[in-house]
């Protein structure tokens, strides 16, 4: 999951760092420093409060110092938007189907939406998680190694024994976790048909910055071949939006120089990329908030309103531009 940070030179666009996705499979460095980062970004925002999860602990790096950027407000607030809007509309899609329903989650990084899914007492028949293979071995070990004192069991949440084959798959009956690079259809193909998936039953994918790390034609690719695999497909997306003015710029700029490419940024222009991208898929119902609408209609207000009162903010014009310039993509068929 990306990084969004804020520095005080209170011009956002100069400041937002994003999820780095390398090009190459093997550049191990660059996409596990941002998930460390990323992670460590959430650690930090439930440490303040904003929302609960007991499982995290297992993947960040307690000892770390969070960045001072990534310590505003305004970056636990959008972090916590994005977290209870995907997890919102994953409980919604399970509830809808009597839990005789799948979540594969691509990008996964070290998310921990399985665990407290199942600790809230959600049923589902199965969770997938996908990534490249140096980010799933990483998680494999974090989920296996012992556990301390007042830290959480995370194998007790599966159905079966876990089973680990190649460093970066782990199978455990209702979890499976596995590498793989999305834009290569035959291996991702291949790793789904290890999970025993039913794609007969309806299935919600996630994907949180992953798309726009993609070319347009490897994204069109992806969501073409889910349609055409899963009989009762839907699929949330998160990703920058509104990508055509100073703001996004500016952001490009200061991730070109770190080396860091966003290929598909031509589809976050607008809500009709995004609609038009979906429907040539072939998903028939797509719906495009950016996140201001979903923090300020799409997410409970009471809720909304006890995270404003956690870290008082001067003024909202930060945390509105910042939301204003991503998006929920909500599609099924």
């Amino acid at each position: 999951m990306d990084s969004e940070a804020l520095s005080s030179d209170s011009h956002v666009a100069a400041v937002i760092s994003t999820r780095r996705r390398s090009n190459s499979v093997s550049d191990d460095y660059s996409v596990q420093r941002t998930n460390d980062d990323a992670t460590q970004c959430k650690f930090f925002a439930i440490q303040k409060g904003y929302w609960k999860d007991e499982f995290i602990s297992r993947f960040a790096n307690s000892s770390a110092n969070v960045a001072e950027a990534r310590r505003f407000p305004e970056i636990s607030m959008g972090y916590w938007a994005r977290t209870a809007a995907i997890e919102k509309y994953v409980r919604e899609f399970l509830t809808e189907f009597n839990g005789k329903a799948q979540v594969i989650s691509f990008g996964c990084g070290f998310d921990t939406l399985f665990w407290r899914l199942v600790s809230s007492g959600s049923n589902l028949v199965k969770y997938v998680e996908v990534d490249f293979s140096s980010v799933t071995s990483k998680k494999i070990r974090h989920i296996l190694k012992p556990v301390g004192s007042g830290s959480i069991d995370l194998k007790k949440s599966f159905e079966s024994e876990a089973v680990v084959s190649h460093h970066s798959d782990l199978h455990a009956g209702n979890y499976h976790l596995v590498g793989a690079d999305l834009r290569q259809s035959n291996e991702l193909d291949q790793k789904l048909e290890t999970c025993q998936l039913d794609y007969d039953i309806p299935t919600i994918f996630i994907a949180e910055c992953v798309l726009v790390y993609m070319s347009a034609n490897a994204s069109s690719s992806l969501l073409k071949q889910i349609v055409s695999k899963f009989r009762q497909p839907a699929f949330v997306n998160y990703e920058q939006f509104r990508t055509s003015d100073a703001f996004t710029k500016v952001m490009e700029q200061n991730l070109g120089e770190r080396g860091i490419q966003l290929h598909g940024l031509e589809m976050c222009e607008s809500s009709e990329k995004q609609e038009e991208r979906f429907r040539n898929a072939g998903f028939k119902t797509i719906k495009v908030m950016d996140m201001n609408q979903i923090f300020n209609n799409f997410l409970d207000q009471n809720e909304v309103g006890r995270i404003r009162t956690i870290e008082m903010l001067d003024e909202m014009e930060l945390l509105e531009q910042l939301l204003t310039h991503y998006c929920v993509v909500f599609a099924r068929i």
